[in-house]
């Protein structure tokens, strides 16, 4: 009969000890690695290009209260909105807005009418200014990539008169403009021009109900 020394049992856990201690340190130094890397985010601000005006100096315009701004939910995030199908969107989450979108297209849309009208009694609502001002509300219903890759914007929006009660128009906007580039940054500088199509409609509409033709 032959007999097989067995090894004892602390030896061979030793044994396996150094063989997988090792490995298993190489697995957490490279699960840290990745974490701590993580992916990049990209921050965006809409753009408001210089623009020439559309109101002459003899126009005598009111202010103009802006607000208030409204955004669908689904578009109100810090991530830009992406269209898959017709009723699903996606967060794209490595590109983001620098800031809260409603607060950015606010002031970008006084910005440019401002610029556009060559006004400085533009406001955000509501405003201590009480003189003789007509106030812009909008609501924005998209404002993201569509499923063809378009910067898709709609917005619906009405003035009213001084006292806030009548209504002197109403209207819906929709703008679908192809990027220059295919990348998010050409995205973004879609959307912005779509932007300044509805303000430059907006400034035509506030300068024909405030001219002298349309007052008599």
């Amino acid at each position: 009969m032959v007999y097989k020394k067995q090894e004892p049992t602390f030896m061979t856990n030793s044994r396996l000890y150094r063989i997988f201690f090792p490995a298993l340190l190489v697995l957490i130094f490279l699960t840290n690695g990745c974490m701590k890397q993580g992916l990049p985010l990209y921050y965006h601000t809409l753009s408001s290009p210089e623009q020439s005006s559309l109101s002459s100096a003899q126009n005598d315009l009111p202010a103009i209260l802006v607000g208030p701004v409204h955004v669908a939910s689904f578009l109100n995030q810090q991530q830009l909105v992406k269209q898959q199908t017709s009723n699903s969107v996606s967060l794209v989450e490595q590109h983001r807005w620098a800031g809260n979108l409603t607060e950015m297209l606010s002031n970008t849309l006084i910005t440019q009418l401002s610029q556009q009208l060559s006004s400085e009694h533009i406001y955000s609502f509501p405003s201590t200014y009480s003189e003789n001002e007509l106030r812009l509300e909008l609501d924005f219903l998209h404002f993201e990539e569509d499923q063809n890759r378009k910067a898709n914007i709609e917005a619906r929006w009405r003035i009213l008169s001084d006292d806030d009660q009548t209504i002197l128009h109403t209207a819906t906007s929709r703008y679908r403009i192809v990027p220059e580039t295919k990348d998010y940054d050409g995205l973004v500088q879609a959307l912005s021009q779509g932007l300044t199509r509805l303000s430059l409609d907006i400034s035509a509409k506030i300068l024909l109900l405030t001219s002298s033709t349309d007052r008599n």
